[in-house]
C-alpha cells in the first residue's frame, strides 16, 4: 500500500458520505429496484420512513450502520485511537435498547443481548455464523484509523476483526469489514487509482467469497455481504462524482442503507468533504454531530500514528 496520508477533509468526507448514503437508502431498505422506480422514480434526495406501527422516521435520518460506526469513532477518539471491545460493546448495547433497535438485524440484537448478560465482547469464530452487509460497514472508521502514517496491515486486520466479533464470529463478516476498512484507507490516502481498488482489496483480503466477488461476477441485486461490498467498491470507484456514486448504490435496493453507507464512505474518502454537494450535507439530520466528530477522530488517528497535531485556533 502507498504511504500517503489522508487529510482532515477526507476524514470528514468519509463520515459525511457514510451518513448521507445511509440516510438516502433508509426509506427503501428491503425494496426491489422496480419498487423504488414505481414509488420514487429514482432516489436522489431524502425521504421519510413510516414503520408499520405508525412511527415516523424523518427524512435525512441515518440508521444503525452509521450509528454503530459512530460508536467506534467515539470510543477510539476517547481512547487515543485504540479500539477496545470492552469500551465499544457497552455503547452498542446502549444503542440496542433504544430506537436504533428498529433497524438492527436480529442476529446483532441477539448477540448484544447475550453480551449484556455475559460481559463477553468477543464472539467465537464460527464458519457457519451469519454475515450480513450491515456488519461490513463497521470497517469504515477502522479504515480511517489506518489512513494516516505508516500503514500496518496486521493492525488493520486486527481492528476489523475486533469490531465484528463483538456480535459476529463469521469469517465472511470479518473479511467483508476488512475489505471495507482497507478500501476506505486506500480511498482516503488517495494514491491508488479507483480502477485498481477491487483487485488490490481482493489481494489484501486473500481468498474467500469476498475476494472472489471483488474480482469476479456479482449480482447487482444480491444481498450477500460479499456482493454488497464488491458492488459498493465498484460504484464508488466508477462514479465521476460523489452523488453519482451514492444515488447508484441506494437505487439498487435491498440493504440500501448498508449499500449507501459503504459506497458513500468510499466516495466521500475519494472526493473529500469538498466534493459532497452542500444540499446533501444540509439535509442530513446528524450533520452537526458528524462535522464535530470528524476533526477529533482525525486528531486521534494522527496521535495513534505518532503524528500529533494541534487543532486549536491560532491566537492572533
Amino acid at each position: 500500500m502507498a504511504a500517503g496520508t489522508a487529510n482532515q477533509g477526507r476524514f470528514l468526507g468519509t463520515l459525511l458520505g457514510m451518513g448521507i448514503g445511509d440516510a438516502l437508502g433508509m426509506p427503501v431498505v428491503g425494496w426491489r429496484p422496480e419498487q423504488i422506480r414505481e414509488r420514487f422514480r429514482t432516489i436522489d434526495d431524502y425521504h421519510r420512513y413510516v414503520f408499520a406501527d405508525g412511527t415516523e422516521i424523518k427524512a435525512g435520518e441515518f440508521t444503525d450502520e452509521s450509528e454503530i460506526a459512530l460508536c467506534i469513532v467515539e470510543t477510539a477518539t476517547a481512547n487515543a485511537g485504540v479500539i477496545d471491545p470492552d469500551l465499544l460493546g457497552p455503547r452498542m448495547i446502549f444503542l440496542s435498547r433504544g430506537e436504533s433497535s428498529r433497524w438492527m438485524h436480529p442476529d446483532t440484537l441477539q448477540a448484544l443481548q447475550l453480551a449484556d448478560e455475559t460481559h463477553d465482547f468477543s464472539r467465537p469464530l464460527d464458519d457457519d455464523a451469519p454475515a450480513t452487509p450491515d456488519v461490513a460497514a463497521r470497517g469504515i472508521p477502522v479504515g480511517l484509523l489506518h489512513a494516516v502514517g505508516a500503514f500496518d496491515a496486521r493492525a488493520l486486520r486486527d481492528d476489523a476483526e475486533r469490531v465484528v466479533r463483538i456480535t459476529h464470529g463469521s469469517p465472511v463478516a470479518i473479511a467483508a469489514a476488512t475489505a471495507v476498512a482497507y478500501g476506505v484507507a486506500l480511498a482516503a490516502r488517495g494514491e491508488l487509482p479507483p480502477a485498481q481498488w477491487p483487485e488490490e482489496i481482493a489481494r489484501f483480503v486473500g481468498g474467500g467469497s469476498v475476494a472472489r466477488a471483488l474480482v469476479g461476477e456479482t449480482s447487482p441485486e444480491s444481498d450477500s455481504a460479499a456482493d454488497v461490498v464488491a458492488i459498493s467498491v465498484r460504484d464508488a470507484g466508477h462514479a465521476d462524482t460523489f452523488e453519482e456514486a451514492v444515488f447508484t448504490a441506494v437505487n439498487r435496493g435491498g440493504p440500501a442503507d448498508a449499500r449507501g453507507a459503504i459506497t458513500g464512505a468510499l466516495a466521500g474518502a475519494r472526493f473529500g468533504a469538498e466534493g459532497i454537494p452542500q444540499r446533501l450535507i444540509d439535509g442530513m439530520e446528524g450533520r452537526i454531530y458528524v462535522s464535530l466528530a470528524g476533526p477529533w477522530f482525525y486528531k486521534s488517528a494522527m496521535r495513534r500514528a505518532g503524528m500529533v497535531i494541534d487543532l486549536r485556533p491560532e491566537q492572533g
